[in-house]
């Protein structure tokens, strides 16, 4: 039989595991404010180091409802507007981090099928249209996730939790 943890006993066991990778989180054009507030509690439990929100993306403060969805990660997490996705990616370039766009391209590769550096930035798109050529040219890599069903893709945050997490799992280069 299974035991429930206690909250308490949630954040002692969380305690055991530590982040081996530097993560940041680019999102552009992401303009469903739900998914921005997803984003921000990833983020949290990623230990990302920063989101950056670029273009049209939906940018805090966050109204009531959105602080549930997000539960106030916007308070703690750093972030950091970009007009251009071009430029976070250039910013977040000249630090060391390879950029891997989770993205279906025609060069994209099975996210597990690749090995992440330590330091690494995730960058989404927007719901409705993914990211731009632009983008996706100045990225070092694309990711892609599978779909069995008869769905093309999955909502943008959840895929980025699935490949961050697979990521900040497997072991360093």
């Amino acid at each position: 039989m299974m035991t429930k943890l206690s909250p308490k006993a949630v954040k002692k066991t969380n305690k055991q595991y530590k982040q081996q990778r530097e993560i940041v989180l680019i999102a552009e054009n992401m303009s469903y404010a739900r998914n921005v507030g997803s984003l921000f509690r990833i983020a949290d439990a990623l230990k990302a180091k920063k989101i950056f929100l670029t273009g049209e993306s939906h940018r805090p403060p966050f109204g009531k409802d959105l602080s549930k969805v997000s539960r106030g990660k916007e308070k703690v997490v750093s972030w950091e507007y970009r007009e251009s996705t071009l430029e976070a990616i250039a910013e977040i370039k000249k630090e060391g981090y390879e950029v891997v766009a989770i993205e279906q391209c025609e060069e994209s590769q099975l996210y597990t099928e690749i090995s992440y550096p330590t330091k690494i930035a995730f960058v989404v798109g927007s719901e409705m249209f993914g990211l731009s050529k632009k983008t996706i040219s100045a990225v070092d890599r694309a990711v892609v996730i599978p779909m069995y069903g008869k769905g093309g893709s999955i909502n943008v945050h959840v895929a980025l939790a699935v490949v961050a997490f697979y990521a900040s799992l497997t072991s360093l280069d």
